[in-house]
C-alpha cells in the first residue's frame, strides 16, 4: 500500500514538473515571439529537444523498468537453456501451442519443399531433360537421405522446423554413404543443438574464438569447426557421464537459426515470446477445471441444529446410501442422503437439505481465455481462429483476411527454410553427384567454382488452393491479361510447376484424342455388324 502511495505521489510530482515545464517555455516563448519570431522558434525547438524520450525518462511510475543492455549472444547465453526447457514443456503438455506448431509447420512443409533445377543449355534455355533427370535423381535420394534411415527429405524438414518453435536451432551434418547402389552417397544426420559442447567458450589457443560449442574465425566471425558432443547430454544413457565430442568442420555442418539481432551467434526459441503467456494461461484452465469440479462433486449438504449431531461423509450425487438408524438423545449418527428416482428419504428433526449453484467457471472465464489466446496466437503469427480452432464469432471477411496474413506468415517461414537449410543441402546433394559420377550431364569447370552449379536450382514452394475459387480465379486471369503476371508465377503460388502441368495437359489431350478415335472405330465396326445382320 505505502508503495503505491509512493508512486502515485511520484507521478504527481512528474506531472507536476511538466506542466511547470511547458507553461515556462510557452512564457518565454511568446515574449520572444514579440521581438523576434524566429529565435521564439529556435527556442522552443530546443526546449523540446531537452525534453528527450519519454522511455529514456528515469523518474515517474515506471522507473523500476530498467533492462540490462547486453548484447544480443549474452542475453540468449543467460536464458537460452531455460527457455528452451520451457518452450520444450509447453510443447509437449499445452494442447494449444503443441496444435499451433504443427498446423505451422504442416502448411509451411506440406509434404516437403523439394528443388526445381534450372540448368541451361548453350543457347541459355531451360535443358528440361537434365533438369527432369536430376529432379529424378533428387527424389529418389529424398527417400534415403536419413542417415538413420527412419525420415524421408519431407519429414526432416518438417522435424527441423519443429525444433525451430521449441529450440531455435539444429544442426544438419552430411555424411558420405555409398551403401545404396544408384543413390546419390549423401546422406543427412540431424543433430540437436543441446549436442554442442558449451565447454568450448572463450579465447582459444589457435587464435580462434568459440561460442558455447562453435568456433569461429576471430577475423571474419565464419564458423570454423563445431565441437559436438557424441550423445545428447540429457540421454538416460548418458547417467551423468560426459561424453566425448567430435569436431566437426564448417564445410559439413548446416547450422540452421534465426538471427534477429546483429550481435547474435546462435537462435532462441521461436515460441519465447508466448511461452510464458501460454503456461499460465494453460494453468489457470486446469485450476478452474479443478475448482468446478470440485463445486460439482459436492451438490448438497446437510445442516443440523443439534451441536453433537454428526452428519457423516459426503456421497457422490446419485450414489446409493445404507438407511438412517437413528441413535439416542445426545449421540452421534450418520445421516446419509440416498438420491435415487423416485424416492422418499427420512430426515433426523431439525436437519435440512442446502443444494450447492456452482460459481464456476463464470461468464467471465471465455473472454478471458480469448484475450490470451488472441495475444498467443498473435506471438505466433497465426490467427486468433486457426490458433484458438474458434470461428464461431468470424465472418467470411474476416477468416479470409486472417487466412491470406497467415500465409504471409508461412511464406516467411518457407524462404527461411530454403534459405538456412535447403540450398545448401542441395549444393551438397550436387557435389555428392558430381564426386560420384553420376551427374545426368557434364559439369565443366566445376570443380574452379561449384558456387555456380549449386545456384542453379530453387525450391518449388507449397501452395494452397484459392480462398474465394470464382473471384480469385477471375483476378488471376485479368492479371495475366495485364502483363503484371504469368502463368508460371500463378502456377507457382499454388505449389505446382506450370511446364509440369502444360505436359500432363498435352500427354491427357493425346489420350483423349487416342480414345476418340478408338470410340469412332468401335462405332463404325459396331454399324458395321449391323449392317450385316441386315443383310442376312
Amino acid at each position: 500500500m505505502g508503495a503505491a502511495v509512493r508512486r502515485a505521489d511520484e507521478a504527481g510530482r512528474a506531472g507536476l514538473r511538466t506542466r511547470v515545464y511547458d507553461a515556462w517555455t510557452g512564457l518565454v516563448g511568446g515574449l520572444l515571439g514579440l521581438v523576434s519570431p524566429l529565435a521564439a522558434g529556435r527556442y522552443r525547438v530546443g526546449r523540446e529537444m531537452l525534453r528527450g524520450y519519454v522511455s529514456g525518462s528515469a523518474t515517474g511510475a515506471d522507473q523500476q523498468f530498467r533492462p540490462r543492455l547486453r548484447s544480443a549472444d549474452a542475453d540468449v547465453k543467460a536464458g537460452a537453456r531455460l527457455t528452451m526447457a520451457r518452450c520444450r514443456d509447453q510443447y509437449q503438455n499445452n494442447s494449444l501451442i503443441a496444435g499451433g506448431v504443427e498446423r505451422m509447420c504442416t502448411n509451411v512443409v506440406r509434404k516437403g519443399i523439394y528443388p526445381q533445377f534450372l540448368f541451361r543449355t548453350r543457347e541459355h534455355k531451360l535443358d528440361r531433360a537434365v533438369n527432369a533427370a536430376w529432379e529424378t535423381m533428387f527424389r529418389r535420394w529424398a527417400l534415403y537421405c536419413d542417415i538413420t534411415g527412419h525420415d524421408s527429405y519431407g519429414s526432416l524438414q518438417f522435424l527441423g522446423l519443429r525444433h525451430m518453435w521449441f529450440d531455435g536451432e539444429y544442426l544438419v551434418h552430411r555424411v558420405w554413404d555409398d551403401s545404396l547402389p544408384g543413390v546419390v552417397p549423401l546422406r543427412l544426420e540431424l543433430i540437436e543443438c543441446q549436442q554442442l559442447d558449451r565447454l568450448v567458450d572463450g579465447e582459444l589457443s589457435n587464435g580462434n574464438v568459440a561460442r558455447r560449442g562453435v568456433e569461429y574465425d576471430k577475423g571474419t566471425g565464419r564458423p570454423v569447426f563445431y565441437h559436438v558432443l557424441d550423445n545428447h547430454p540429457g540421454d538416460y544413457l548418458a547417467r551423468g557421464r560426459r561424453a566425448s565430442a567430435r569436431r566437426i568442420p564448417a564445410a559439413d555442418i548446416i547450422h540452421v537459426w534465426d538471427r534477429e539481432m546483429i550481435s547474435q551467434y546462435s537462435g532462441i526459441a521461436w515460441l519465447h515470446a508466448v511461452v510464458m503467456e501460454g503456461y499460465r494461461m494453460d494453468e489457470f484452465r486446469h485450476i478452474t477445471q479443478d475448482t468446478a469440479r470440485a463445486q460439482a462433486i459436492f451438490a448438497y449438504f446437510l445442516k443440523s441444529q443439534f451441536p453433537n449431531f454428526t452428519l457423516g461423509p459426503g456421497i457422490p450425487a446419485g450414489g446409493q446410501a445404507t438407511p438412517y438408524t437413528p441413535a439416542a438423545t445426545g449421540g452421534a449418527a450418520d445421516a446419509k442422503l440416498e438420491l435415487n428416482a423416485p424416492m422418499v428419504q427420512r430426515l433426523p428433526s431439525g436437519t435440512e437439505v442446502q443444494a450447492i449453484s456452482p460459481s464456476h467457471p463464470g461468464d467471465t472465464y471465455e473472454p478471458f481465455v480469448k484475450d490470451s489466446q488472441r495475444w498467443q496466437s498473435a506471438g505466433l503469427g497465426m490467427s486468433f481462429e486457426a490458433f484458438a480452432n474458434n470461428y464461431t464469432d468470424a465472418s467470411y471477411a474476416s477468416a479470409r483476411s486472417g487466412a491470406l496474413e497467415e500465409r504471409l506468415s508461412y511464406q516467411g517461414q518457407q524462404q527461411f527454410l530454403e534459405e538456412k537449410m535447403n540450398r545448401r543441402v542441395v549444393g551438397w546433394f550436387i557435389e555428392a553427384a558430381w564426386l560420384a559420377g553420376m551427374a545426368p550431364a557434364p559439369m565443366p569447370g566445376y570443380a574452379e567454382d561449384p558456387l555456380f552449379w549449386h545456384e542453379q536450382a530453387c525450391g518449388q514452394m507449397p501452395g494452397w488452393t484459392w480462398v474465394d475459387p470464382n473471384n480469385d480465379a477471375t483476378a488471376a486471369e485479368k492479371r495475366i491479361n495485364l502483363v503484371i503476371d504469368t502463368r508460371t508465377d500463378q502456377a507457382a503460388e499454388r505449389g505446382q510447376v506450370f511446364d509440369d502441368i502444360v505436359e500432363r495437359q498435352m500427354d491427357e489431350e493425346e489420350k483423349l484424342i487416342k480414345l476418340a478415335e478408338l470410340r469412332a472405330r468401335r462405332k463404325r465396326l459396331e454399324e458395321g455388324h449391323a449392317d450385316t445382320a441386315i443383310e442376312s
